[in-house]
């Protein structure tokens, strides 16, 4: 059993966490002109961002590869030594190459610089000195020096890559904003999983239709709309005139504050007592959407209507939450 306590515990670790927000709050400062030059290359590339680092910085490059890719940016990793046996063929001169490299002299990328600057093509650094090799060799190069690392030994690499993580983030996002990267487009990338879910299922894909709409014609009477609402089980009814559009709106709590006024359900027109102004969606919306917007709305049910307010479906949250959104 290990004789550290659990103040010891606490304290390593609160000492690890403001160590690396010093960090974050030095990157703060040092953010100047090339970061808004980086992200107009990026912006502007034609071709694909190729990232690559060794090592931790490696692992952080495949990551941000991925967020690169998943937010609209097309992305890659290639690793330095697989490059020097071939995979190299695949930048061209209208990539964009983003090194990682703390130390920035790193041996594995230091001899794959000449093909690459040989290639023409954009060079981005991420790098830990300035007077490094690979931040002198590049177009444009990003600061991630840090004071200290987190490490007691001042060796592994921890508020390093953390910065970098964060650097290679805010690049990320500054892309998202520059080319209107909207939750649709997320949802694209990310097919599957609830999260793919949330973002690609569209109202079509969990509304009723057909008879199980509750629906009945604004000549019938409340009992009308007590009965459809019991059979159909979604706790409202949509009232339609002749042309199958839709004129009203009627729910179980419309039908409970009807009956304590002592609404006689056989002779009350639905016409008289329906709901005239109320909310709809459209088979095309995103079922994520809204599900929010009733959610904030504090409503638990809409029609699905057409372009010319024809019905063509109905919705409720427990649809919403059954098909797994949230």
């Amino acid at each position: 059993m290990s004789k550290f306590s659990e103040n010891d515990t606490l304290k390593i670790a609160k000492d690890v966490i403001g160590s690396e927000i010093l960090a974050i709050n030095n990157l703060k400062k040092t953010l100047d002109k090339n970061l808004h030059l980086a992200c107009q290359k990026i912006f502007s590339c034609k071709g694909k961002l190729i990232i690559t680092g060794v090592g931790k910085s490696g692992h952080i490059a495949n990551k941000l590869a991925a967020t690169f890719s998943s937010t609209g940016t097309p992305s890659f990793f290639m690793h330095p030594s697989e490059a020097m046996h071939g995979d190299i063929g695949v930048i061209s001169k209208e990539d964009i190459i983003l090194i990682i490299s703390n130390s920035g002299n790193t041996p594995e990328i230091i001899s794959i610089l000449p093909s690459i600057k040989k290639i023409g093509c954009l060079i981005i650094s991420l790098c830990g000195s300035k007077k490094s090799k690979i931040s002198e060799e590049s177009n444009i190069s990003l600061d991630i020096s840090v004071e200290k690392e987190a490490c007691p030994l001042n060796l592994a690499p921890t508020s390093s890559t953390t910065i970098t993580l964060v650097l290679g983030d805010i690049l990320a996002v500054i892309l998202m904003k520059m080319k209107n990267f909207k939750s649709k487009d997320f949802g694209e990338n990310h097919p599957g999983g609830r999260l793919g879910k949330n973002l690609n299922l569209k109202i079509q894909d969990v509304m009723k239709k057909g008879r199980n709409i509750p629906i009945i014609k604004n000549n019938k009477m409340l009992k009308d709309a007590l009965i459809e609402m019991t059979k159909k089980n979604m706790g409202f009814v949509i009232i339609a005139n002749q042309n199958n559009k839709a004129v009203g709106f009627f729910t179980d709590g419309d039908l409970r504050r009807s009956i304590n006024k002592y609404t006689n359900i056989h002779k009350t027109p639905i016409d008289k007592i329906m709901t005239k102004k109320f909310l709809s969606c459209n088979e095309n919306n995103y079922a994520l959407e809204t599900f929010n917007m009733m959610n904030s709305k504090k409503i638990n049910s809409l029609p699905v209507l057409d372009n010319k307010n024809k019905i063509i479906g109905a919705i409720n949250m427990h649809n919403l939450i059954d098909a797994g959104v949230s």
